[in-house]
């Protein structure tokens, strides 16, 4: 059942991901209104400000990566930024919005990934949701061992 539950997550985001974006930005169809969309936006600053708030890291990795909009952040704060994301169209999205050298993608799947470098900041938004219970305990680990030691991990979750 776990392994259902996780291709149908995969499938979502790569059917999606030409409107994610949109979506986070509440933009067309996904415009909640001044208030809601304002609210949202605040949530989002709070975010970005804790985690500009970090110091500045030598490797960083980022978790289903995505579209780019916390990969836009995270190359404010580290030299080399290594996105992983089992999606390739998000991964082609994010690549084509930033254009930088200094990121490195990675298409897989966090479930079957195993860890064997460790960073000086392990990020990740928006994906414990997705996060099956029963695996939550081994994605953890993995974070836990792709940490260096003095390192930081940063879950970044928004609530609206």
């Amino acid at each position: 059942m776990t392994d259902k539950i996780i291709q149908e997550q995969i499938a979502y985001y790569r059917a999606r991901a030409n409107e994610y974006d949109e979506w986070f930005y509440r933009l067309g169809r996904y415009d909640r209104g001044e208030e809601f969309n304002q609210r949202w936006k605040d949530e989002v600053a709070v975010v970005k400000r804790a985690l500009h708030q970090l110091k500045a890291a030598e490797n960083i990795l980022e978790l289903a990566c995505g579209t780019g909009i916390w990969t836009e952040e995270l190359v404010k704060i580290g030299k080399k930024i290594t996105a992983f994301d089992a999606s390739k169209e998000v991964i082609e999205i994010n690549r084509r919005k930033l254009h930088s050298p200094n990121v490195k993608y990675h298409q897989l799947d966090l479930f079957t990934w195993e860890p064997d470098i460790e960073y000086d900041l392990v990020f990740f938004a928006f994906w414990l949701s997705h996060v099956p219970p029963t695996l939550l305990d081994l994605f953890l680990m993995k974070v836990y061992n792709s940490v260096r030691v003095g390192g930081t991990s940063f879950s970044g979750r928004l609530t609206l």
